[in-house]
């Protein structure tokens, strides 16, 4: 599995911005989450939804959400998007509330799936998965709101075929904020 997480925090030694993934069976799930604000309570909200999937990543989606919601109510609250890829499938599902970004670069086109409006902490209305082919090399790239939403690599198509730790670091450099915590997980689907 190639897999690489970036991020940096706007005040040190803080970040509310924070990156994750777990295997279980047949799948991998990966997962963006942006703790609102900036300093200690962000990174204690970021923290505490890491915490929360790492205990319950396996279960579903959908259910997911809404337990770890009412699990961060005493919280700044977080934005956080989670992606499951099936790797017998060959498939992708995805699910975000709050504004993480997720996109798959794959070798003919790019694709860019939503999240939806709300907080992890402070309740959102509508939650819809999407579930999309993932063909072996495609990149997925998950990133916080720290760095520009509609992040072009068109333009580094070099980037694209080089170790995935070198091209998270990269989409932190060039298209990160100065002005909020940022993060950036990048995964290569295999074989």
């Amino acid at each position: 599995m190639q897999l690489a997480i970036a991020k940096r925090p706007l005040v040190d030694p803080y970040c509310g911005d924070h990156a994750g993934y777990w295997e279980h069976s047949q799948k991998i799930v990966l997962c963006i989450i942006d703790g609102l604000g900036h300093g200690k309570g962000a990174e204690q909200a970021a923290l505490a939804a890491f915490n929360f999937l790492e205990k319950h990543h396996h279960e579903p989606l959908l259910g997911v959400f809404s337990a770890c919601d009412k699990a961060l109510r005493n919280t700044f609250g977080v934005a956080m998007g989670i992606a499951v890829v099936d790797t017998t499938a060959r498939t992708l599902t995805y699910a975000g509330i709050g504004n993480t970004r997720m996109m798959v670069v794959g070798h003919q086109k790019t694709v860019r799936l939503s999240s939806h409006y709300g907080i992890i902490g402070g309740g959102y209305r509508t939650l819809k998965t999407e579930t999309i082919p993932l063909l072996p090399g495609d990149l997925v790239i998950m990133y916080t709101d720290g760095i520009k939403e509609m992040i072009n690599l068109s333009d580094y198509d070099e980037m694209l075929y080089t170790e995935v730790g070198f091209l998270a670091k990269r989409i932190l450099e060039i298209w990160g904020c100065k002005t909020d915590d940022a993060a950036a997980l990048v995964f290569r689907s295999g074989e």
